[in-house]
């Protein structure tokens, strides 16, 4: 049976090999990738000797790990992660096939989509090697680190979920574990650089340089590899890569040997998988919800006509348990606030910048998204242009509250006056109506453009023209010597009639639906 799994995996291979071939958009999009990193390798600049402190890079790198390692166990209290598809529950679970050896082989399929998933890190090639002197080896190994974390993760979400399933006396034990020991180390970490003196960077990459964070599980052993890596200390490297190694094994020995039955741990997670990428086939978006949804009140509490979809939305959050921002804002926002601090000497505009790049994934998954990917909103007897801007209600309502929470704290970190503040606030929250018309712009002009490359590339050059007149007019007030309220006021009061025009412009998207086919 194991040359029966081996003749599975070529198979795949090959298919997936005559798949590129047949489909040429497929192999062009693939060299476009590999001419894009050449030029990022080629045009990387700079001496390759490192400008900052050369402890800074195995600090980071670990704690965006552990970061990721940590998102994804979470995901394994619920359903748990699987290494397999629905095609593979239909067709291989039946198989006369020992659950071992699917098991492996499951193991062995997703170690190398881990590994492709970190593919998006070969673009950062530039900064790290002028700031940190990153070789192409140097980068080659951040990649294999961040999918042997992913990688790391998934097995630990199966044997996590596993274990707690039945129990949740265990569920409860095992989430102190997962939450409990990364923030103990994360405490002493910024305990250790405030006793030291100031609480600055360079103190937390000083404290977090030390054996006592390097003794985390994947996030610090991850870190101790890259700096053995990096400075040649193979002894380091050596013991941390066998301690990751150790921790691999052990766990597939106890998902093995404790759960011989796996299979039901991983049907429901292949099935929401397998629903997920049918509709994104589909053009069509699956809203995830809670498993446990409290009913609580009925009905809808207000709204007439169109502007039946904001009070619709206000009912969605209550039961999804939102109620001022969701959870992925306020990691959001918790970014942001923490990178101010740590950037608090070079003033507001790199925080600024950071908060919009942020705000970018956070839109994404707003509601004003959602709605327009559902059908029942073309049959409300209002005008486009009413419906759009009953949709947008609820996002741009939560954008303005988390402009909010973003800046308030980040504009007291970095000293800043009052009317600063209040103009950092509404320029971010002027992005809440660029991002979420471009989305309409996009699918009105280019909603018959299947390639997800090109519809990003559409996405992002209609943002930039959105942005362009409040851009240009703040940075000719700023060469003028205004001041920074001023500057991001004007951002902001541009911003909007923009994005207001755009949206009229756009008016009759809803007014067919064929308008909106991907």
């Amino acid at each position: 049976m194991r040359s029966a799994l081996g003749y599975l995996l070529i198979t795949r291979l090959k298919a997936q090999c005559r798949e590129m071939v047949r489909r040429p958009a497929r192999l062009i999009y693939l060299l476009l990738m590999v001419a894009l990193f050449a030029v990022v390798l080629l045009g990387g600049g700079g001496t390759g000797s490192a400008t900052r402190d050369a402890r800074e890079l195995p600090a980071l790198a670990g704690a965006f790990y552990g970061l990721m390692f940590a998102i994804l166990v979470n995901s394994g209290f619920k359903h748990g992660a699987s290494m397999f598809t629905l095609s593979d529950a239909n067709l291989l679970f039946p198989a006369p096939i020992r659950p071992r050896a699917v098991l492996y082989y499951g193991l062995f399929r997703q170690l190398g989509t881990s590994l492709l998933l970190g593919l998006f890190l070969l673009f950062q090639y530039s900064w790290l090697h002028s700031l940190y002197g990153v070789n192409a080896g140097g980068l080659m190994l951040i990649v294999v680190l961040y999918g042997a974390s992913v990688f790391l993760a998934q097995v630990t979400a199966m044997a996590v979920y596993s274990l707690t399933s039945m129990s949740v006396r265990r569920r409860r034990i095992a989430r102190c574990l997962v939450y409990g020991v990364p923030a103990a180390f994360a405490l002493a970490v910024v305990a250790r650089a405030a006793l030291s003196g100031d609480l600055t960077l360079a103190s937390l990459v000083a404290a977090a340089d030390s054996p006592l964070f390097r003794l985390m599980p994947v996030a610090g052993w991850a870190a101790g590899v890259l700096q053995g890596a990096l400075t040649g200390d193979l002894a380091m490297l050596g013991v941390y890569a066998a301690l990751t190694a150790l921790l691999l094994v052990a766990l597939v020995v106890l998902i093995a040997r404790y759960n011989h039955d796996y299979y039901e741990d991983v049907l429901r997670t292949a099935e929401i998988s397998h629903s997920a990428i049918t509709a994104q086939k589909e053009g069509r978006m699956a809203e995830s919800a809670p498993d446990r949804v409290k009913l609580g009140k009925v009905g809808l509490g207000g709204g007439w006509g169109a502007s039946a979809v904001y009070f619709k939305h206000r009912v969605e959050d209550r039961r999804a348990r939102r109620y001022v921002l969701s959870p992925m804002s306020l990691v959001f926002a918790a970014i942001v606030i923490g990178f101010a601090f740590f950037m608090r000497e070079n003033g507001a505009l790199p925080v600024f910048l950071m908060a919009v790049y942020m705000q970018m994934f956070s839109e994404a998954l707003s509601r004003f998204s959602w709605e327009l990917s559902k059908p029942y909103i073309y049959l409300i007897p209002e005008t486009s242009f009413a419906k759009m801007r009953a949709a947008l209600r609820q996002s741009v309502t939560s954008g303005l509250a988390e402009s909010l929470v973003v800046f308030i704290p980040a504009g007291l970190i970095l000293g800043l006056d009052v009317w600063t503040i209040a103009a950092l606030a509404l320029a971010r929250w002027s992005f809440t109506l660029v991002y979420n018309v471009d989305i309409v712009a996009e699918m009105r002009l280019f909603g018959g453009v299947s390639s997800k490359i090109l519809t990003m590339l559409f996405y992002f050059l209609l943002m930039l023209l959105i942005a362009l007149p409040g851009t240009a007019a703040a940075v000719a007030l700023g060469a003028l010597g205004a001041s920074e309220a001023v500057c991001y006021a004007t951002l902001a009061a541009l911003n909007v009639p923009a994005s207001l025009l755009a949206l009229f412009l756009c008016r009759n998207m809803l007014q067919y639906a064929e308008l909106n086919n991907r």
